[in-house]
């Protein structure tokens, strides 16, 4: 055990020393500077990521997530982004992210689930970008619910309980997170931007229990509005039709699959506060196998985070913002199930680009969940 742990920590220790000499930006390692005849200068490409070494101790039983006690990869990734210049205002963009599980990759056990791969093709997509005419892309990438209301309370460590995305079969497929196969266009007009999707059919889904989840098609609309500097307003909707199917017995069922929510964040001065809600028609798992009872007919939740970032600027710290965070979700139909969340935590950004967070959660749910303790330590370049 102890072994395991200090060559966790040696070879996280390793990573960060060869990325060290970035700080908390993208590093740019070709700079777009057009110029005739030398096609190369037309491309700006940049390269990022995030290591996050993290513990969780849940009071109580936590069951197969005991590993998280130790220490386990917390959402480690790597971003890499190209712009290429053609014309006028239009310019050919691409993006891909992927995710490292380090623990998994060197099957350092007590440390991961088993079960996770050892990457995982977090984004990966292309299209064209026009000032003029908005951007158009098409690939896996963030869903259009996700930008303008997941992400206005995705700012602490223990969230993303009681939103949309990552609560449904997956959110990969069903189209509330990082949509595969989704043609995505943005244009801002005035104070808002625009926002449409398109999601093409998908390959199926296997949920581990023997049931096969295909989605068949389906769109998404969102804005988001920039009230005034420190305050915007995002509302979005996601539809999905999507088959559920148990090859063993040959029954399915269709489900037509929504999401509506909206959120708020305000940023004024130093103090940041976000809330976020939506609600879920055949979206939420009903934990029941039988296909035609899959999901739960209606649940909503929501979220919120009020912190104030005190700015410090010696010994190596940046800043420190305390915080207070929280959520509720709750079944309407289809599941009798509740949760609500209420934590306090605090942030500690230090130079380099490192930053370490405790929180402390407080948990009461119809299953009983403990109250959770979590240390993240972050290493962003």
């Amino acid at each position: 055990m102890k072994i395991k742990t200090t060559a966790m920590a040696t070879a996280i220790g390793a990573a960060v020393a060869l990325t060290s000499f970035a700080s908390q930006a993208e590093i740019t390692v070709l700079k777009q500077d057009p110029q005739a005849g030398n096609p190369l200068s037309r491309l700006n490409f940049t390269v990022g990521g995030s290591i996050r070494p993290q513990f969780q101790n849940m009071t109580g039983n936590d069951g197969k997530n005991a590993y998280k006690r130790n220490g386990f990869d917390g959402g480690t990734r790597f971003r890499f982004a190209a712009d290429y210049y053609l014309f006028d205002d239009i310019s050919w963009v691409s993006y891909y992210e992927l995710g490292v599980d380090i623990p998994e990759l060197f099957d350092w056990d007590n440390h991961r689930s088993g079960t996770s791969n050892n990457t995982t093709r977090r984004q990966l997509y292309t299209g064209l970008k026009s000032n003029t005419w908005g951007t158009l892309t098409f690939g896996q990438q963030n869903s259009i619910y996700y930008d303008v209301v997941g992400a206005k309370t995705d700012i602490w460590d223990y969230d993303m309980v009681a939103q949309a995305p990552g609560n449904g079969i997956k959110g990969d497929y069903d189209g509330s997170y990082r949509s595969r196969k989704m043609l995505k266009y943005k244009k801002t007009v005035g104070d808002a931007d625009i926002y449409a999707a398109y999601l093409f059919s998908d390959t199926s889904y296997l949920d581990g229990n023997g049931n096969r989840y295909k989605r068949k098609g389906g769109g998404s609309l969102g804005v988001d509005y920039h009230l005034t500097t420190d305050l915007t307003w995002g509302a979005a909707w996601n539809y999905t039709r999507a088959d559920m199917r148990d090859p063993a017995t040959g029954e399915s069922k269709t489900y037509d699959q929504t999401i509506l929510g909206s959120a708020l964040s305000w940023t004024p001065d130093n103090w940041t506060f976000s809330l976020g809600g939506g609600w879920y028609q055949n979206y939420m798992l009903s934990k029941k196998s039988d296909v035609h009872h899959y999901f739960a007919g209606d649940a909503w939740g929501i979220e919120y985070f009020a912190g104030y970032k005190f700015p410090i600027g010696q010994y190596a710290v940046k800043s420190i913002q305390p915080y207070f965070m929280g959520d509720r979700l709750e079944f309407v139909n289809g599941r009798n199930y509740q949760r609500i969340d209420n934590g306090v935590g605090i942030s500690f950004q230090l130079d380099y680009g490192f930053r370490v967070d405790y929180e402390h959660v407080f948990t009461s749910s119809t299953d009983n969940l403990g109250d959770m303790n979590l240390v993240r330590v972050r290493y962003d370049f």
